[in-house]
């Protein structure tokens, strides 16, 4: 009984990857560079060992923004969408967009691996109503 392997990619499928393994971590993240990149209250990130993300497609249409020294932003340069960020000092961790994925299911999702980070610098107006761990920056990381 094995991962069946999970794709995404962005809106205009110009990029495309394969996760092999199920996310180590899920963390939804509220800081501010986050809310205004992804323009939502929050961005939600599966964490998962670097080996187990493939890039299918579309290398050469990644745009790449480093939005705080160290982190990089992965984006499709045609259609705009974020899709993994690159952390240097987690370098064999990919923090993958989860809105990307093709399916709405998480396979190998564990909640207890899951948590909001810089809860912070939440919008102060918006209940997200779960009883999930709720962390000043990222927590114990």
């Amino acid at each position: 009984m094995g991962f069946e392997p999970v794709h995404g990619g962005c809106q205009c499928v110009a990029v495309r990857y394969t996760l092999t393994a199920p996310p180590d971590e899920v963390l939804h993240c509220h800081c501010s560079m986050c809310r205004k990149a992804h323009g939502a209250l929050f961005a939600s990130f599966g964490v998962y060992p670097v080996a187990t993300f493939v890039l299918e497609r579309g290398e050469s249409a990644l745009g790449d923004f480093e939005s705080s020294p160290g982190s990089h932003r992965m984006f499709c340069s045609q259609c705009g969408c974020q899709l993994f960020n690159r952390v240097e000092k987690w370098s064999n961790r990919a923090f993958v967009c989860l809105g990307t994925l093709d399916i709405g299911d998480l396979p190998g999702h564990d909640p207890a691996v899951e948590r909001h980070i810089f809860w912070e610098s939440r919008a102060p107006w918006y209940d997200v109503g779960d009883h999930l761990a709720k962390l000043e920056g990222y927590g114990d990381r």
